[in-house]
């Protein structure tokens, strides 16, 4: 095994022990044991159990980024409701299919906002998502780019925020919130096009 499967292999059962666990009750012990590692190669790689969370969080970050499509437009036409409804599905989604993940992800917040040591990575990591959904407005609506920006972190902001209320609310209305919020995206987007 290389030095890099071995590093894949910690990240992967860090991920897994964390979204099972949640931070307080995730162990490196537990960690190496699901990653089948001894416990002291995940001091080589992560000085800190707070700085391979943070790893986990870029890297799940990541993936969510790849997993946005690029929805690519024809032509000029103004960007309908249903459109814009299947552009939401993804992020509307992702509570729906791992709801494990929402949860480890504000755990991840919490200690950004707790640890000096893990709030740059959680900084960067947020702004990659940032520039990631400007990319994807830009792409979907045809806003300029600095309206783009302005959007993207208003919608990660309500994007994190109905998951989490999904998550602690099994009576919240999450289909409703997320057709709300396309029917209010198309109103902006046709406001700007008059």
């Amino acid at each position: 095994m290389t030095e890099n499967d071995k590093q894949e292999r910690i990240i992967a059962a860090a991920y897994k022990v964390l979204a099972e666990r949640g931070y307080d009750e995730a162990s490196t012990k537990e960690i190496a044991r699901a990653a089948g590692v001894a416990q002291g190669l995940i001091g080589y790689y992560f000085s800190s159990k707070d700085l391979l969370f943070a790893e986990v969080f870029r890297r799940e970050s990541e993936r969510y980024c790849e997993s946005l499509p690029f929805v690519r437009r024809h032509g000029e036409q103004p960007l309908d409701l249903g459109s814009l409804k299947s552009a939401l599905s993804v992020p509307k989604s992702r509570a729906e299919d791992n709801p494990s993940w929402i949860k480890l992800r504000y755990e991840l917040f919490a200690l950004g906002l707790r640890n000096p040591a893990v709030s740059d990575s959680i900084k960067d990591t947020l702004a990659s998502k940032r520039a990631h959904l400007t990319e994807l407005i830009e792409t979907v609506s045809k806003l300029p780019e600095e309206q783009s920006r302005a959007l993207a972190p208003i919608l990660l902001s309500v994007f994190d925020g109905l998951a989490l209320q999904r998550l602690c609310d099994k009576e919240f209305d999450y289909d409703g919130a997320y057709d709300t919020l396309a029917a209010m995206i198309h109103a902006y987007l046709q406001t700007l096009q008059k």
